[in-house]
């Protein structure tokens, strides 16, 4: 799996694997991929300003709930190695988005796991799905494109 092909991916965030995210075995955890996966949707949907609070620090009236998400776990990494958590949205629904992920060793482009996951978009007094943003593919574009050029 060396060389992953990143096509499609430009965002992404740098972490460093630490000691208390390995397992018995001595490799990443799996729940530990998965926090980092949260941690680059985080940022990804605050670029986009639809993170669950605003600018105010209060809660947003709307927001993703994760109803779904899907691991493989291609290879391992270690306590030290760094890594690159990539993301972009593979589809764009009328309530819902699917993403996509790619853990990466940044030093071979190794890739360590891949996940889907989709994201309801829910007003949060009512609990219900609404729809999305009507800016939002072109938001995605702009937010993705910042990226460009960055990648290691």
């Amino acid at each position: 799996m060396n060389n992953f092909e990143l096509e499609g991916f430009r965002f992404y965030t740098p972490t460093k694997v630490r000691f208390c995210e390995t397992d018995a075995n001595g490799h990443l955890s799996h729940l530990s991929s998965v926090i980092y996966m949260e941690q680059a949707r985080c940022e990804y949907m605050n670029g986009l300003g639809l993170f669950f609070a605003n600018s105010d620090g209060n809660l947003a009236d709307k927001t993703f709930f994760l109803v779904s998400q899907s691991v493989e776990y291609k290879s391992q990494a270690h306590f030290n190695d760094n890594l690159d958590i990539y993301m972009k949205v593979s589809r764009i629904g009328t309530s819902s988005i699917e993403t996509q992920y790619a853990i990466v060793k940044r030093e071979n482009k190794q890739l360590v796991s891949f996940a889907t996951s989709t994201g309801v978009y829910v007003d949060v007094h009512t609990q219900s799905g609404t729809p999305l943003p009507e800016d939002l593919a072109s938001r995605i574009e702009q937010f993705e494109a910042s990226f460009l050029g960055q990648q290691q």
